[in-house]
C-alpha cells in the first residue's frame, strides 16, 4: 500500500472536507489492510474491553511491543493476520466498530496537538490525509471538522491520548538520559497492563507514599480510564519526575 498524502492545507474546527466511508463503496476494507497501527493506551483498553479480555490476554493474542524510534516509551502494535488483514476486519466492516482504534475514528483526518506556551492550552489543527486506493474523498458528503469528530466518538479519545501525550512531551525534555528495564515496566505496566496496575493502586501504603487522596484511588479502582489517568500521574511522579 502506498504511502498515505497529507494535505498542506490546515483544518481547524469550523473548516469543512468531503468524505464518505459505508458497506458497497469500492474501497469497502482496503483500509483495514496491510496497515501499521500502534494503539495508545485508551485505544488498548477499549479494544480489549469489547473484546471481553484480560490486558495480557489481549497483549499476548493481538499485539507486539516494541520501544519507540526517538522516545524509547514501550508502546503496543496491533498484529495483523497472515494476509495483512486486521484481526477484527471482516467482509461486513469492523466487528468492533464501536471501541475502534482512535486512529480509525479520524481518518480520514490527521489531528496534530500543541501546547500553547503562555496558557498551557492543547491547541489542535487536522489535516486531510490521502489514499490512493480510498474512494471516499470522492463523495459528496460535506463536514465540518467539529461535526466529524461528535460523529465518530473521538471526544474522549483524544482527551485520553492528550495526558498520554504528555509523558512523551516530558520523555522528549529527558532524551538524553537513558530508561532502565525498571522504568520500562512501570510505563508498560500503568498504560497497557491495568490488571497488574490495580494490585499496586490497592496496596495499603500507595496513596501516602506517591501523594495521592484516597478518594482518588477509590475511584481508580472502580473504572479503568480513571485507572488509566492516574497511571499517567503516577509515572510523572516516579518516571518522569525530573522534568515535571
Amino acid at each position: 500500500m502506498q504511502k498515505p498524502i497529507l494535505s498542506r492545507q490546515d483544518l481547524k474546527l469550523d473548516d469543512e472536507f468531503k468524505f464518505a466511508c459505508y458497506p458497497g463503496i469500492k474501497c469497502f476494507n482496503v483500509c483495514c489492510h496491510d496497515v501499521t497501527l500502534i494503539l495508545s493506551p485508551y485505544d488498548a483498553l477499549r479494544v480489549r474491553r469489547a473484546l471481553g479480555l484480560s490486558p495480557s490476554d489481549f497483549l499476548e493474542r493481538y499485539t507486539d511491543m516494541h520501544l519507540g524510534d526517538l522516545t524509547q516509551i514501550p508502546v503496543v502494535r496491533l498484529r495483523m493476520r497472515t494476509d495483512l488483514t486486521c484481526p477484527f476486519v471482516s467482509e461486513e466492516g469492523c466487528q468492533i466498530y464501536n471501541d475502534r482504534p482512535s486512529s480509525c475514528r479520524t481518518y480520514p483526518l490527521a489531528r496534530f496537538t500543541m501546547r500553547n506556551r503562555q496558557t498551557g492550552e492543547v491547541v489542535e489543527l487536522y489535516k486531510i490525509v490521502r489514499e490512493s486506493h480510498c474512494e471516499g474523498h470522492f463523495e459528496d458528503r460535506i463536514w465540518k471538522v467539529k461535526d466529524w469528530i461528535s460523529d465518530q466518538g473521538l471526544l474522549p479519545y483524544h482527551e485520553m491520548n492528550d495526558l498520554f501525550g504528555e509523558l512523551i512531551l516530558l520523555r522528549q525534555k529527558m532524551a538524553d538520559t537513558p530508561l532502565s528495564a525498571d522504568d520500562l515496566d512501570a510505563i508498560y505496566t500503568a498504560c497497557y497492563l491495568q490488571d497488574r496496575f490495580a494490585e499496586l493502586v490497592a496496596r495499603d501504603d500507595f496513596a501516602a507514599r506517591y501523594g495521592f487522596e484516597v478518594s482518588e484511588i477509590e475511584k481508580a479502582l472502580r473504572e479503568e480510564t480513571e485507572l488509566l489517568k492516574l497511571g499517567f500521574k503516577w509515572l510523572k511522579k516516579t518516571v518522569f519526575s525530573q522534568t515535571s
